[in-house]
């Protein structure tokens, strides 16, 4: 949909970027709201780039020296540590909030254990991490065979989701979803080493953005849904998400000098804690359903709470391991 800051979910380089974080910042508010409510008009407007973008932004700042056990080592730690203490943060939260409601509720421990498409509800978003993490060792895996394999293997993925979503879905921790999403991150790479060729980048990228978002909205490109394998149009869905996401990227770097610096420190502060709005949105969300609060209302506390508690795990040497 990461040091995770939401750092850890794009591993930024030392010097965080302001346009980046800007994006990251944007694309947590489209997943929040996405998962509040995405009827209508709002699913394609959100769906067509709101997760695949932060897999781009990833891609948009690999480094092809890291050692492959050096990848795993940080990425575990980085993401599949956090994941596995919030996921029982989570349930025993969960557990705690309905035995208040008088039926206390359980989620079956297979399914925990099994993770990506096999978990939903208050664990909606907990898919990500580990499609990131085998994203991510595949990429570095994949590139030291040869620079090319990993998108190679990222269509290779797409298209057997395009006839057999559920094959791809269907897998422990969204493994077969990491693999489609090299796409994205093979895009964001390309998309770094051309970037000093575009001369126009601010035009080209609302362009991008703007025409994406008319194909996905009017109903001509139905978009990608990563987390059940959907591409959406064949072949259609993909180059919407990507051609957006690239365009989101172009447009925040052109602009980002432009903006206040209050909004770029709120931004990068909002990425640094981002971990516990990914994986703890949903729960928030649930508990609002389920006290029946007005979606508007529980839009704004899903992105709140879980912001403020991550900003008080980075004070704390808790955050070390939960961030």
């Amino acid at each position: 949909m990461p040091t995770i800051e939401f750092a850890r979910l794009a591993a930024p380089p030392r010097v965080r970027s302001v346009a980046l974080d800007l994006v990251r910042l944007v694309g947590l508010v489209a997943v929040v709201l996405g998962h509040v409510s995405a009827e209508g008009l709002l699913r394609p407007l959100l769906y067509s780039w709101h997760v695949p973008v932060f897999f781009v932004i990833s891609g948009y700042l690999w480094r092809r020296s890291r050692p492959l056990g050096d990848e795993v080592h940080r990425r575990t730690r980085s993401l599949l540590v956090p994941y596995a203490l919030w996921l029982l943060i989570v349930t025993a939260a969960w557990a705690a909030i309905t035995s208040l409601a008088g039926a206390t509720s359980m989620p079956d421990p297979v399914a925990l254990l099994m993770g990506g498409s096999a978990i939903g509800g208050q664990y909606a978003a907990f898919w990500f991490v580990t499609a990131l993490f085998a994203a991510v060792v595949a990429m570095r895996a994949l590139s030291a065979v040869r620079p090319w394999l990993p998108a190679v293997v990222g269509v290779a993925a797409v298209a057997i989701a395009t006839v057999r979503p559920e094959l791809v879905a269907g897998l422990p921790w969204s493994v077969g979803v990491g693999l489609m999403a090299l796409v994205f991150l093979a895009v964001g790479e390309w998309l770094r080493r051309v970037r000093h060729r575009v001369r126009a980048p601010l035009e080209l990228g609302v362009v991008l953005v703007v025409g994406g978002l008319a194909l996905a909205g009017s109903g001509l490109v139905a978009p990608v849904d990563l987390k059940a394998a959907d591409v959406g149009t064949p072949v259609a869905g993909v180059l919407v998400a990507a051609a957006i996401s690239c365009g989101l990227i172009l447009v925040a770097e052109s602009l980002a000098h432009r903006v206040p610096e209050w909004l770029g420190r709120a931004a990068t502060t909002v990425a640094g804690v981002a971990m516990p709005v990914i994986l703890g949105h949903a729960l928030v969300i649930t508990v609002g359903r389920l006290v029946g609060a007005p979606s508007l209302l529980v839009f704004a506390t899903a992105l709140a709470v879980p912001i403020l508690v991550g900003l008080l795990l980075a004070r704390s040497r808790a955050g070390r391991i939960l961030l």
